[in-house]
């Protein structure tokens, strides 16, 4: 029997999001709810706000949420035999420039007031699942105040966001190997990785394994890194720019209305060496197809489209990516994203199952697979600053009422 929402229910999550983001000075500059079954029928949808009309094809900077669908595409090469998770001979023939990388532990500093970076050597091997969970011993510009230190001259340009293949060249390792979880750059080299297993760049292997087996025409990568989903015909008017929020609580576009291309004046692979394309952000998508390729993930799926019935991956791989992978002594070792342990529904209602698999992105957008209800909720207030408090306020809310008001 398909799950539905009561009206009251229903009435409330809207009256909600269109209390947060109306004239005169909105509390959010728009909000998107999108709520599927596992059969990818909608349980409720609603958007409101915004500087275009919004709705669940919208298309939006998913920021980390494309971490997941970097899992997805991983998880892929290893059903097809082309890697495996735990071999450590995959980093060194595919990765040679991360095997090869050392140690920073510190700074020395001369009288003169020079610093010079302290190296210690690699112990240990790296493997594509530290990659994926986080362990492999990279950090991040943004969140590793030692790894900013050390590419701050030339910053605006080294950095995950502006250039993520230079970038993660230029990183050094801030831990051992298998010693420590950390928020790091992993995902991006998960893309150097994928390219170099299958020889396609990676928009080229998304497109062809992921979104046209699915049949998805609003998802695709950023135009810096070389698409075109912004500016390609059809989609006119569907991307909603991006705001900052200001002192005076005002929300304010950071975006233009259609993303501009960069040129990087090197050739990308696969005609030459340079990876233009990242994991640890990158996509652009619509709710409903973000929501569409979660669905997979849904235990009652297993790997499999409920639409098209079309198998993305195995039920194994889709058990690993929804099962937890960290060593118990590094399950709290790190939670550098306060995000990342997720959100209190007040009043003391239900929300989200035990189990549930969750992410955010870096714009306030997240979601989650609630396997226990067989629901996948995709959420996005699409500003900065990231972790916004009003933002993790509003979510708690729309969660109590959607838990609240689901009936089977």
């Amino acid at each position: 029997m398909a799950l539905f929402l009561t009206a009251q229910a229903g009435a409330h999550l809207r009256s909600q999001i269109d209390e947060a983001t109306s004239d005169p000075q909105p509390k959010l500059p728009g909000v998107i709810l999108h709520v599927v079954d596992n059969q990818n029928h909608a349980v409720f949808t609603h958007a409101s706000g915004g500087t275009v009309p919004l709705s669940s094809q919208t298309l939006n900077t998913i920021h980390s949420v494309t971490k997941i669908i970097g899992a997805i595409a991983l998880m892929q090469l290893v059903d097809r035999s082309l890697v495996s998770l735990d071999d450590p001979s995959v980093i060194p023939t595919l990765l040679p420039e991360l095997a090869a990388k050392k140690i920073l532990t510190g700074f020395t500093s001369a009288k003169d007031g020079t610093k010079s970076p302290i190296f210690v050597d690699q112990e240990g091997d790296i493997t594509p699942r530290m990659l994926m969970n986080h362990t492999y011993g990279g950090g991040h510009t943004y969140f590793n105040t030692l790894l900013y230190e050390y590419l701050q001259e030339g910053w605006d340009k080294r950095n995950e966001a502006s250039d993520p293949h230079q970038t993660i060249l230029d990183s050094p390792l801030l831990w051992q190997p298998g010693t420590h979880a950390n928020y790091g750059q992993g995902f991006d080299w998960v893309a150097v990785l994928i390219e170099r297993a299958t020889k396609q760049n990676l928009s080229t292997y998304f497109q062809q394994h992921i979104f046209e087996p699915l049949g998805l025409q609003h998802i695709g990568f950023e135009e810096q890194y070389g698409s075109d989903i912004t500016s390609r015909p059809g989609h006119e008017g569907l991307f909603w720019p991006r705001s900052m929020k200001q002192p005076d609580g005002t929300y304010i576009p950071i975006d233009p209305p259609v993303l501009q291309q960069l040129e990087r004046g090197k050739t990308a692979y696969p005609q030459g060496e340079y990876h233009a394309y990242p994991l640890g952000s990158g996509l652009v998508a619509s709710a409903e197809d973000t929501a569409r390729i979660l669905l997979i993930l849904a235990p009652q799926n297993a790997g499999r489209d409920p639409v098209s019935g079309h198998q993305l991956l195995t039920p194994e791989a889709v058990s690993q990516i929804t099962s937890p992978q960290l060593p118990a002594h590094l399950r709290n070792d790190s939670h550098t994203l306060p995000s990342a342990i997720g959100v209190i529904v007040p009043d003391g209602r239900s929300g989200r199952s035990k189990g549930s698999v969750y992410w955010y992105g870096a714009a306030n957008t997240e979601f989650w697979i609630d396997g226990e209800k067989g629901i996948v909720v995709f959420v996005n207030g699409n500003h900065f600053p990231m972790n916004n408090e009003i933002w993790f306020d509003m979510v708690a809310r729309l969660e109590g009422d959607l838990y609240e008001g689901l009936r089977a």
